[in-house]
């Protein structure tokens, strides 16, 4: 879904051939001088320590009493990372819904019900952070490329202490590489690529990191990306008419092979001026746009069965092969601004954080298969001024407009006393003006559809049969501490406590015109109705939420030595409540997840292994769940409460010298433990067996039980070069694709997957070269799998793959 461009049209499928002879030329040529010149035992045959700032304060990660993951630049590198689902899959303990670029929500441990991602619904359940800035967005991620990066910190549980109330599952941060006063660098990269069965890609990325005197520098980096296309919008099937009409259903003018390309094209800026010795100002600006085209599900068995209408061959079946029916693509612009102030009063460090984002995404979207499966179940409803039947097909139009603003300032004592805090406030103000318009080509006007009990346009929109055009707004404040003292020399007692104050509001429209269904829309306005206004026909939605409330952690840390430690921690994490806009249906409540964890951080073999984990025990209450209500409008219910339990694993290891071998897992039991119901009930069976969604006991969905990753890489000298080979592999157990037991029989368990990805390469002084296969048996995991509508009506299922294989280059060099 995506603004067209100029495109790769040049297929380059040879190009497999050579990379894999260029390949195994190297590695031929290299053996016998890695026979003959395996490295010495040295320092870097040791584990490289990592530093964190996950507890507001640099420290070593082996230090840190949380579980958290984090890669560095280095790692990130090697594992040819560049974008969110680059590094997502690396992440076990993280689980994504995603229908593109920037279109991802994301969920920690388990703690989903699939039922998030409404621009006007619940709030996110995992924090996203740019450096100190909070870019966490209700609905879709901001898929932010991955490149000149210091590090990736994902950190598990509620954060909600430090991190605030979208933290209550986890906190991902991603943290660049900052200007720096005393050295002059730089470096480019450039990546060329194909799908072996898509459209070939190219990559290039710079950096420069450039003095302006002793005590101020500016970095400069920039990226622009086109990655090829895998799926193909094929042609429907020859004859197939909508039901109620009898008119054709064709696609003659869309049809493309793999049309799904994207592109994205950014840059950041960042200065750095010391104002003395113990005080530094940063000001940093990035700004990206992507651009993605066509539809990235496809369709595996394109046979369904529309209500009344019997089995029906509805084109696209096939591999990576789906039909749609209007051109699609998706648009997200937008730019950040930070500014850092750091300093010393005293002993104390002080630090105010402050940023502005400002983003706006574009879509058009196809909506024919919703269209087809109702025209089925439920006969012709639309027609044009004179009464004639029309094709029902919609697309759907959708702009989002999104604001936010933070405001952090906070002090943190040294670490070496015995008694250490950090302390600080927190203002945020976000506000999204969601805008989605349904359109039907020739549909009639509002002033005809009066007395027919037939919809038609809303009033001041012809052709618009629906839409949503509200303005939401989300103010957030807080008090914060995290207090750490050392009972003794090996024992530490903390606490942490999060005081903060939401409130939001909702103000605008939504819902059909007057003639038609009566759910919502013109029907309900609470202001006369405006004939000719081109944004809204009225206001019928203007709620308000509010509430003061806090988040809770102790954590009871034990040091057996400088390399070994165990840890226990109960920390509580929240999520704001809000308004339904349908009147009919009453506001949800806020969910609360109660976290239960005991962890270790161990080194060993002369800081040649290290093993990290955590057990988990979490209890969600009232979970925040959204349901298809009347006539198909998303309502936001408390379905149940859940329980998850769990471990974490992480192990590095230096297994001889040049060989590391790291890995880590998560295994989840995460289930309801209670029946979710589809309305509020205080009686176990919710007051009736039809109102149950989920019974008790059952298993939530999105999340895999199991998900890991195993990565070797060997480095060794040929010659004048340095070489290296690396196979990464990650699995992933089967998933259930929904909560709503219903459902399931007709969407299917989301298969398991197991996907590897190789990279060898050489490198001499400030060069390499470096040759990539991303998923190398070309497995089709499925990171996704839905159906357009209620799946009760639209029981055709659609399947987003992870990416299929994928063979490249990169060349680099630094200066």
């Amino acid at each position: 879904m995506s603004k067209p461009s100029r495109r790769l049209r040049q297929r380059t499928p040879h190009i497999v051939k050579p990379l894999f002879y260029l390949t195994s030329a190297i590695l031929a040529g290299a053996a016998p001088a890695r026979a003959q010149q395996a490295p010495a035992p040295n320092a870097g045959d040791v584990l490289e320590e990592v530093i964190v700032t996950s507890q507001k304060r640099a420290e070593n990660l082996q230090s840190v009493p949380i579980s958290i993951l984090a890669y560095d630049t280095k790692k990130l590198d090697e594992l040819q990372v560049a974008s969110f689902d680059d590094y997502a899959k690396y992440l076990p303990s993280l689980s994504v819904q995603s229908y593109g670029p920037g279109q991802a929500q994301l969920y920690v441990r388990g703690v989903t019900n699939g039922g998030d991602g409404l621009l006007v619904g619940s709030q996110p359940l995992v924090g996203v952070y740019v450096d100190e800035m909070p870019v966490t967005t209700i609905a879709n991620n901001l898929d932010v490329h991955i490149y000149d990066i210091a590090r990736i910190e994902a950190l598990s549980g509620p954060q909600g202490t430090l991190f605030g109330a979208s933290s209550m599952t986890g906190t991902l941060r991603i943290i660049t590489n900052q200007p720096n006063p005393s050295k002059t660098e730089g470096g480019y990269d450039i990546t060329l690529n194909t799908f072996t069965k898509g459209d070939p890609g190219a990559k290039v990325e710079s950096y420069v990191n450039a003095p302006i005197n002793d005590h101020a520098a500016i970095r400069l980096v920039g990226w622009a990306e086109h990655d090829g296309g895998y799926i193909n919008n094929v042609a429907s099937p020859p004859g197939l008419v909508f039901p109620t009409s009898g008119l054709p259903r064709e696609n003659s003018r869309v049809v493309e092979k793999n049309y799904n390309w994207v592109d994205t094209v950014g840059g950041r800026g960042a200065l750095r001026i010391e104002l003395s010795d113990q005080w530094s100002l940063t000001p940093m600006l990035m700004t990206q746009r992507q651009t993605a085209n066509g539809q990235f599900a496809y369709t595996p068995f394109a046979v369904a069965a529309p209500a009344g209408s019997g089995v029906a061959t509805i084109g696209g079946s096939g591999d990576l092969n789906i039909s749609h029916y209007y051109p699609e693509r998706y648009d997200d612009n937008w730019w950040l601004a930070t500014l850092t102030v750091q300093g010393k009063i005293g002993n104390i460090d002080a630090m105010y954080a402050g940023g502005y984002i400002k983003r706006t995404t574009l879509s058009y979207s196809d909506y024919s298969d919703y269209s087809f499966f109702y025209d089925s179940a439920y006969g012709g409803y639309f027609q044009d001024n004179a009464g004639n039947l029309i094709n029902p097909s919609q697309q759907l139009y959708s702009r989002s407009d999104l604001t936010k603003q933070s405001h952090e300032f906070r002090i943190t004592s040294p670490t070496d006393w015995r008694l250490r805090f950090v302390a600080g406030a927190f203002l945020q103000r976000q506000v999204a003006y969601p805008r989605d318009e349904y359109r039907i080509a020739n549909l009639q006007d509002a002033d005809h559809a009066v007395g027919t009990g037939l919809p038609g346009s809303l009033d001041g929109l012809p052709g618009v049969i629906y839409v949503n055009s509200q303005i939401r707004t989300d103010r957030d404040s807080a008090l914060f501490t995290d207090i750490s003292f050392d009972l003794t020399k090996k024992l530490t007692l903390t606490g942490g406590i999060r005081a903060f104050h939401y409130d939001n509001t909702v103000y605008g429209f939504f819902g059909y015109g007057t003639s038609g269904w009566s759910a919502s829309g013109e029907q309900q306005c609470l202001t006369p109705i405006e004939t000719n206004n081109p944004v809204r026909p009225c206001i019928n939605i203007d709620y308000r939420a509010s509430k003061s409330s806090e988040t809770h952690r102790v954590n009871l840390t034990y040091k057996f030595d400088d390399d070994r430690m165990i840890y226990s921690t109960w920390s509580t994490g929240f999520r704001p409540g809000g308004v339904n806009r349908v009147a009919t249906r009453p506001p949800y409540e806020s969910d609360y997840l109660t976290n239960f964890e005991l962890g270790w951080k161990t080194t060993w073999l002369e800081h040649r292994l290290r093993f990290n984990g955590a057990l988990f025990y979490e209890k969600w209450k009232d979970a925040q769940y959204a349901i298809a209500g009347q006539n198909g409008i998303t309502e936001i219910v408390n379905a149940g409460s859940s329980e998850i339990k769990g471990i974490e694993t992480e192990v590095q290891w230096r297994a001889a010298p040049g060989l590391t071998i790291s890995g880590s897992a998560t295994y989840l039991d995460a289930k309801l433990t209670s029946n979710a119901c589809n309305q509020i009930s205080d009686q176990p069976d919710c007051g009736s067996p039809d109102n149950i969604l989920a019974p008790d006991g059952s298993r939530l969905p999105v999340s895999s039980k199991l998900k890991a990753n195993l990565i070797g890489r060997y480095e060794w000298t040929a010659g004048n070069f340095d070489a290296h080979v690396q196979g990464a592999v990650v699995y992933q157990s089967d998933v259930v694709p929904t909560l709503t037991q219903a459902d399931l029989p007709i969407v299917g368990m989301q298969p398991g997957f197991t996907s590897v990805d190789v990279t060898s390469g050489v490198s001499r002084d400030k060069w390499s070269v470096t040759f990539f296969i991303d998923n190398l048996f070309d497995e089709r995991g499925e990171a996704i799998r839905y159906t357009t509508c209620t799946p009760q009506v639209c029981n055709l299922v659609n399947v987003i793959p992870i990416k299929p294989r994928q063979v490249g280059i990169t060349f680099a060099q630094k200066f």
